[in-house]
This record gives structure tokens, sequence and C-alpha cells, in this order.
């Protein structure tokens, strides 16, 4: 094939350009190809203007491109003009296709990198950017019948009560609150969903196909990542629910880390094409599946739980007959402003009672309830100093509660010992106050501890007792009832 030539004025000086690919426009007519560079023999030049020019307007690539904001990915939006090309994602492997199929002599012949290629591929993508998660949500329209409340009930197997229905409730609009939910001031920021879902229940319930059909496939992913590890919040990238299957990558990390993994609202790391990090804001909710009845090894991180047992049989079919009105119910209640963040009453208990009990956790509450160690004479071991109120211990400290509840010598007491005995006390419902303070001694009188400046260990009072100048001590803030209505 001969390549049209065409000759325009440049400055006073004829510039010879080749014509290229595209629409074909006929010599000297007024179409996109004159705004190609051309070197002087009359080649299309390699330059990101002349790519991007090509991508945006010859009628093989023109709209091909668009970028996925949820998974920062580039999506091609039907079957590429080059051969080898078989998934809806652009990778590496397409731009030395893409390069190839420019380089052609009967299309262009342009000589361009594999680097500079996706370079333009990326630049058209994010001027042709969509979000198809929350263009299906702002798509569907609800019928009026509800749902959602029932959902877990229905559909999941979970007995008929009104936890599972504010679980219910509580999870389906935050995942909702996750996609539509946008800080103007700061795009990169989700919305606050610190909870997480847990359905429990014996194998071969299709726990995982039925949340798969609720999100959809291409939405969902399962993963045994740790929420350790940078892998994690790479795999989650792009999805809307994420399963952790048998609760294992969970329940082998680190509370903290698994308390920040649920909780947080941005997730950096570098996205593909990108050469340095940047933050993204979380769109996925987590959901557990377990065959375990006790599976939550800390007390405070159990807060962040809802765990609901799912004995039944799971309608898989059911969820896919009525997964749209589902959502555009759920999206409804979001608009309606529902207080998804304000979890079920009975959390509390329905957490407590999935709770890995520890083996102190027992001599702890004999102690705080008077019942001591005896040593080999029958003489209680308990210090001598201890108040009481109701036959209940007032105060006492963490080292006390070592030697005496635990048995432990105290040249023994180090931070684990220690921090383990925290953990307890507060899954007990007791707080700490650090150094001198004022302790409740009658239900109607206060009176001084007894001064100790050689430590500062923590001491332990009952609950509304009083600190310094007789303000109650500060609590920490329950998940329930707390104010995290987010800004709508």
């Amino acid at each position: 094939m001969t390549r049209p030539v065409i000759t325009l004025l440049d400055g006073g000086k004829g510039r010879t350009q080749g014509g290229g690919g595209g629409h074909g426009g006929a010599p000297g007519s007024d179409d996109w190809t004159q705004q190609l560079t051309r070197t002087r023999d009359g080649h299309v030049e390699g330059t990101m203007h002349n790519l991007i020019t090509i991508i945006e307007n010859d009628e093989r690539l023109r709209d091909l491109f668009w970028l996925n904001d949820s998974s920062n990915q580039v999506v091609m939006a039907r079957p590429a003009p080059w051969h080898g090309s078989t998934r809806d994602e652009f990778v590496d492997a397409d731009s030395s296709e893409l390069a190839a199929w420019l380089q052609h002599p009967e299309r262009y012949g342009m000589k361009c990198s594999d680097d500079n290629v996706l370079k333009a591929v990326i630049a058209v993508a994010r001027r042709h950017r969509r979000h198809p998660i929350r263009d299906y949500l702002t798509g569907v329209q609800w019928d009026g019948t509800p749902r959602v409340e029932t959902m877990l009930i229905d559909m999941f197997g979970a007995s008929d009560s009104t936890y599972s229905r504010q679980a219910s409730l509580c999870f389906m609009v935050g995942a909702v609150a996750r996609v539509l939910w946008v800080d103007r001031n700061n795009p990169s920021i989700g919305a606050k969903v610190d909870f997480m879902l847990v359905l429990e229940g014996p194998q071969g319930k299709h726990k995982s196909t039925s949340l798969s059909e609720l999100f959809g496939t291409y939405w969902f992913v399962e993963t045994a990542e740790s929420p350790t590890g940078k892998d994690f919040y790479q795999v989650i990238q792009g999805c809307w629910g994420v399963e952790i299957g048998e609760m294992d990558s969970f329940g082998k990390a680190d509370v903290t880390a698994v308390k920040v993994a649920i909780t947080r609202r941005t997730d950096k790391f570098r996205a593909p094409y990108e050469r340095l990090p940047s933050s993204y804001r979380r769109e996925c909710v987590f959901v557990g599946t377990t065959n375990d009845r006790e599976y939550l090894k800390d007390a405070t991180g159990g807060r962040r739980f809802l765990p609901v047992r799912a004995d039944g049989n799971v309608d898989v079919s059911r969820i896919v007959a009525e997964r749209d009105q589902l959502w555009a119910e759920a999206v409804r209640l979001f608009l309606d402003r529902f207080p998804y963040w304000v979890l079920p009453d009975d959390a509390p208990a329905e957490q407590a009672a999935r709770y890995i009990g520890d083996s102190w956790e027992a001599r702890v509450e004999r102690f705080l309830a008077g019942q001591f160690r005896k040593a080999g004479d029958g003489r209680e071991i308990a210090p001598q100093r201890l108040k009481f109120t109701a036959g209940r211990v007032l105060w006492t400290t963490t080292d006390e509660l070592l030697e005496f509840a635990i048995g432990m010598d105290p040249a023994r007491h180090d931070t684990s010992a220690q921090m383990r005995v925290a953990k307890i006390m507060k899954r007990l419902g007791r707080d700490p106050v650090q150094g001198d303070g004022c302790v409740e001694d009658t239900w109607d009188h206060l009176r001084k501890r007894w001064p100790d400046t050689k430590t500062r260990e923590q001491r332990w009072v009952r609950e509304g007792a009083c600190i310094n100048e007789g303000a109650p001590v500060s609590k920490p803030l329950d998940d329930n009832g707390r104010d995290d209505a987010p800004d709508f």
C-alpha cells in the first residue's frame, strides 16, 4: 500500500508529511491526521503528542481505553485490533502489541517504544474515567419491597432475630456507603465502615458462592493474604466484597493489624502503571466465613466483628434473582441516611460469645471476687492492703494480679505478662488509672490511695471510680452508639 503524502506550508517552508492510518483522510483534507508531526522524509514521528493523537482519533483505537476508578486499571472497552489480546485489562503484553501495531508500515510506520505507548494509553484513559460499581448502584431502581432487613435470614440461613436484622442492614448500607460516599475535600478518603460481618456455619453451605453472587464475581475476591503485608492491600483494590475465608489470615495476624485493616479508610500503595505510591480510598467491605464458634482472640479487637450464625440453607438462586433489588433498597436506605455505623444492641454479647478465653481469666475473676489462692497452711495469699466493697476487690494493680492471682514470681513480670493481664482486665470492664489517684472506698466516700512513688504500674479500679478531683474515670468509647456518622 502506498502511503498518501500531504504537503503543508510551515512558516514559508514546504514540509512533507506522510499520511497515517486512521480515517485515512484524502490528501489535502482538513482531518485529524494533519495534527501529526513528521520527519522530513514524511514518516510519522514517535512523539507523545502523535501517540495520544492517534489513540484518540484512529477509528480502530478511538474510545478503546478507559480508566477504572475503582481498580485503577486501564480497561479496553472492546476487543483490541491487534492479535493476542484476551483480557479486558490493558497489560504489559498489550503495550508491546500496540507498539508493533503502530510500527507496521501499512499503518503508521512510526518508531515508538513500549514505554511511551503505555504512557500514551494511560494519558488517554485518564480522560475517560468510569466507576463501574458506582454506575451499577446509581442505575438500579428499587421496586419498594423491603428485603435488606431479612436478607441474612431469608437468603443466608440465619435465625430470625433483631440482631440478625440489624446486622443485615448495617452490612448492606455500609457496603453502599463505601462506594457512594465521597469526601469532596479529600476524595482519597473512603467512608468509615469499621466493622466486619462474619458468617458462621458448617462447610458445604455455599457461603463463598453466595457472597460472590451478592457482590458480583468481578467485584468479589477471597483472600488468604495477611493484613500485615502489602499484597493484601493490592489484592482488595477494585473489589467491593472481600471474603476472609475461615478467618485464617485475620486469625494469624496481630490484633492491631486486624483493627487497622478493618477500619482503614485510605490505602497507600503503588498502583499499576505508577512509579510512586499514592493514597486511594477504601471501597470494599470485609466478610469473614468460619466453621468455628470461638475465633476472636482479643476483647477490644472483637468489637470490630458482627458475628452471625447461619446454620440454615443458603438460597443462592434467590440471591441471584433479587440481587439488584437488594442493592437498590440499600442505596435508598443510604440516601435516607440510615445509621449503618450504629451497631446492633446485642453486638457486645454476640462478640463475647466468640471470644477465645484466656486461661488466666478465671483466676483473675476469682481474685477480684475475693476468692484467693491458699498456701499449704490454709492461709489466703493476698496483698495486705487490699480493699473490698460488697465482697469484691475495689482496686488492685497489674503486679498484684500477676503475683497473687496468677502466682507468678515478681522477677518474671515482663511486658508480655502485664499486657496479657491488661487485656483480661479490660474485658472484665475495669479501667486503668495511672499513678496516685482517688478511688472509691465505699459507695458514698472517696479516699486517696496510698501514694506509690517507686513504680508507675497500672492500677485497676471498679467501674464508676474517680481520680484526682473526683472527675469520672474516662472509659473508652464503645463501638455501639458512638457518634461516627459520616458527613453526607
